[in-house]
């Protein structure tokens, strides 16, 4: 961002994400306390409402807490902090279910790749996942289930960036399972390739099981139809499904 003068005013989003990157990047870290009201005001050259509309909504992005009479301070960014922020920001640039298939392929191969060279991958966990998917009923249960598997196999990568990355966008992959399990030819076509990539898992078969998993997401490339080039909220909103359903914190 531009440094701010006197004759330049910097406006409320401006403000918003020179705060986010100095956090982000480490200048002020967790429990730091930002300056006051009236030193933001003086460094951004606004008045002090503008300011105060600034701190809230890095309130909302969960970004930092303010403590009546004590002052702003940096909170400590958890992964579902992320993935409601997220959420946020994707709902507003309106992302598309093609805009998150083409980012899941890149993690999720990575990640099983990972997961099949390792020599201690849980493949038992990995199976049981596999057994609440198949017992599940419903749109809402098979989406969770689904869920839930995807996330055992990044988990299995054991790598804290991957398993970061895919928990921030968890909500929103979540709303694609949604979209994925309401439609019949999806869901069957899709179902019998998570036992065949937890197969390729144990056979320590990185090529396969990331070859596998590039397949079984890009199913919704050729099956979405019209659906793929929309805002993945529309896309939910308008077949009648709930992303509102709980979700339990990412492990």
């Amino acid at each position: 961002m531009r440094e701010p003068t006197s004759t330049i005013p910097a406006r409320k989003i401006d403000i918003v994400q020179d705060i986010q990157w100095k956090i982000l990047s480490g200048d002020w870290g967790p429990g730091a306390q930002l300056p006051s009201e009236r030193e933001l005001s003086a460094e951004y050259a606004v008045s002090r409402p503008v300011i105060r509309e600034a701190l809230s909504g890095l309130v909302e992005l969960g970004f930092i807490e303010i403590h009546p009479g004590r002052g702003s301070f940096v909170r400590e960014v958890r992964v579902d902090d992320l993935s409601n922020s997220l959420t946020r920001a994707a709902t507003l640039s309106k992302t598309t279910a093609r805009d998150l298939v083409v980012a899941r392929v890149g993690l999720e191969c990575s990640a099983v790749e990972a997961a099949a060279q390792r020599d201690d991958t849980d493949i038992e966990a990995l199976k049981a996942s596999l057994r609440a998917h198949s017992a599940a009923t419903g749109v809402q249960s098979l989406a969770l289930t689904d869920l839930a598997f995807h996330e055992a196999v990044v988990r299995s990568s054991a790598n804290p960036v991957l398993v970061l990355m895919f928990g921030a966008i968890r909500n929103q992959v979540f709303a694609l399972m949604l979209r994925s399990h309401s439609d019949t030819s999806v869901h069957q076509l899709g179902e019998p390739y998570h036992e065949k990539i937890v197969q390729a898992i144990a056979e320590r078969n990185p090529q396969r099981a990331s070859d596998l998993m590039r397949e079984h997401l890009e199913l919704a490339l050729n099956l979405y139809g019209s659906d793929l080039d929309r805002p993945i909220a529309d896309v939910v909103e308008a077949r009648g499904l709930q992303t509102s359903a709980t979700l339990l914190p990412s492990s």
